[in-house]
């Protein structure tokens, strides 16, 4: 059924472009709740992977039961359509419990921030979670379509729908059409792709007699290295996204328009990591090219390091030197300090997890692992 599979790529793309204008709405309202970015980005991002992992894990075991995973996709996408809509009211009751713990606990700066950050990340655990669950239950609609690149494929739509739902996000949607506004078009969304989805499903035949387990693919022997690489490739990735955002916030600012720069050029980054393993030959030695990423990798932090103190004086001289006295001039000067900062890492951080996907289906065959389109 390749139209069909043409229509869940299309599904995935606009499931990639929602999460990530979720995203920059989030960080954009806790930032109020919190009063630093830092703590805002960092539970907004904590709450993103770690909703995605336990999402992950939790379809993965019930892959097996799903008999129509296209209706369960699209109704994965109305519960997160439901529950977005909710957030505003539920960050709302949170400043109220905020202010009785202050009121009644009068704690100190540490403890207090650590209770925002943990009531925070609850409530955005439930819809990240549901995110999390939507990569195992597609992978399931194409490996009963026989499709061998799924994973991949499914990969590519959500990436490039996180780019463009970060851009849209930061430079269109929130400047003309507010907080709430926003968050209705992309609850919007959310309901077309559950339609569509279901749609789809009613078109497609079940097959019932022979359920995919998608558990039991990931359970299999294999070598801790891998994991390994996964777990120090997520950490380093997400990491470098916090520090690179609280790093730029000092020099091109704390505004929406300088976070969307940072998350869009981190995940062109990272698109462009996983172009670049596409198109090797899988026969080459994995280990080997595992090895050699990460030491680029190391090289492009430190790098950067050296880059970052460049940064403000070329702001300045670029900006003297070209007279830029427009809004979209500044702009243009912002975009150019950050991809100098982050553009190499975040393509070398790109290239782990599409080589351990390699790994995975050339020795393993079927295997579901989710990734954010920010890893």
């Amino acid at each position: 059924m390749p139209k069909s599979l043409k229509l869940i790529g299309l599904c995935f793309i606009l499931s990639g472009a929602t999460g990530l204008i979720y995203e920059v709405l989030w960080a954009r309202m806790l930032g109020l709740v919190f009063g630093a970015t830092t703590l805002a980005v960092s539970t907004v991002l904590a709450a993103f992977m770690g909703g995605l992992a336990l999402g992950s894990a939790l379809a993965a075991k019930l892959a097996q039961r799903i008999t129509k995973p296209l209706r369960t996709y699209g109704l994965i996408e109305i519960g997160i359509a439901v529950y977005a809509l909710l957030v505003p009211f539920l960050f709302r009751w949170i400043d109220d419990v905020y202010a009785l713990i202050w009121q009644q606990l009068h704690p100190g700066y540490f403890t207090f921030s650590l209770w925002r950050f943990v009531l925070s990340g609850l409530v955005l655990l439930v819809p990240t979670t549901l995110m999390g669950a939507t990569l195992p239950v597609l992978a399931a609609a194409f490996v009963r379509s026989s499709d061998s690149n799924s994973v991949t494929k499914l990969y590519a739509c959500n990436l490039a729908g996180a780019i463009l739902g970060t851009l849209a996000a930061g430079f269109v949607l929130l400047p003309a059409l507010g907080v709430h506004m926003t968050i209705a078009v992309a609850a919007v969304l959310n309901v077309i792709i559950s339609i569509i989805a279901i749609g789809l499903q009613r078109q497609t035949k079940t097959r019932s007699e022979h359920p995919v387990n998608l558990e039991n693919n990931l359970v299999n022997p294999v070598t801790s290295f891998w994991y390994f690489a996964a777990l120090a490739s997520g950490f380093v990735t997400i990491s470098s996204q916090v520090s690179w955002t609280r790093t730029l916030t000092m020099i091109i600012g704390s505004s929406t328009y300088a976070f969307s720069i940072v998350v869009a050029l981190f995940l062109i980054g990272l698109a462009l990591g996983a172009w670049l393993v596409a198109r090797k030959d899988r026969s080459a030695r994995l280990r080997s090219a595992i090895l050699k990423v990460e030491a680029l990798t190391a090289v492009s932090l430190l790098l950067s390091l050296y880059v970052l103190n460049q940064i403000p004086a070329l702001l300045i001289n670029l900006g003297l030197r070209l007279h830029v006295s427009s809004w979209t001039g500044l702009l243009a000067l912002q975009i150019l300090s950050a991809t100098l900062l982050i553009l190499l890492p975040a393509v070398l951080m790109g290239m782990v997890m599409p080589l351990v996907l390699v790994w995975a289906s050339s020795d393993r065959g079927s295997v579901h692992h989710r990734l954010h389109p920010h890893s």
